[in-house]
């Protein structure tokens, strides 16, 4: 654990912002209900549940889908996240512009095989705090997962660009230790795998996975 850090989103509920804090879990993320799927809270919602994360000294992220950049400027005012988390369809000056009106914000870039623009990554890079690199491609009806040997050379790529790369998309207890050893990744971003029937945040999958991670 002390060379892996751990992110764990679709957090809905102060129980598992608890439950982190009890396992030393240092990033959170939050993912807003301008997006599909289950895991995800309204404004409201997600502003107290990153103030408590503000006093238990975890790190806040904002996952929020790609909207005009004033409704985004918005958002970010209110709930107060310490990352935000954007997607490839946000361009340079729009990165530009939030790095002008929230000088401590953290900025993350998502990416995914499907959707791999090396172009544009080189041209955010120096505005860009970390990549997080999905190994899930999700569509309609379907999540399409793909092996992280199919991904190295994506993964190495962005390594070159001297950035944090957490990886996420359907990692577990099973298989976290396979992505480590091959993609070296700084941190590893988890969800599903990690909550139990009522989406909560599990302290005994939890700890199964920490387990997981320790063993040589």
């Amino acid at each position: 654990m002390n060379k892996i850090a751990l992110k764990i989103c679709g957090i809905t509920d102060i129980k598992s912002v608890i439950t982190a804090h009890k396992n030393k879990i240092k990033s959170l993320e939050f993912a807003s209900n301008n997006l599909d799927g289950p895991n995800t809270a309204n404004d409201k919602k997600i502003n107290y549940l990153i103030k408590e994360c503000n006093y238990y000294k975890i790190e806040s992220v904002l996952l929020s889908r790609y909207q005009s950049t004033l409704e985004l400027v918005k958002q970010i005012d209110y709930t107060k996240p310490k990352i935000i988390a954007c997607s490839y369809f946000f361009d340079k000056s729009e990165l530009l512009l939030l790095k002008k009106i929230f000088k401590k914000l953290k900025i993350g870039i998502s990416s995914n095989p499907k959707r791999f623009d090396k172009n544009y990554f080189q041209s955010v890079a120096s505005l860009t705090n970390i990549f997080y690199y999905d190994l899930n491609i999700y569509e309609k009806d379907d999540i399409k997962t793909f092996s992280i040997y199919d991904c190295l050379d994506q993964i190495n790529f962005l390594r070159k660009l001297k950035k944090p790369i957490y990886i996420g998309g359907s990692i577990s207890h099973k298989n976290a230790k396979v992505v480590i050893n091959n993609a070296h990744p700084h941190g590893l971003d988890i969800s599903r795998s990690l909550k139990d029937g009522k989406n909560d945040l599990c302290e005994k999958k939890l700890n199964r996975l920490i387990q997981s991670l320790s063993v040589g």
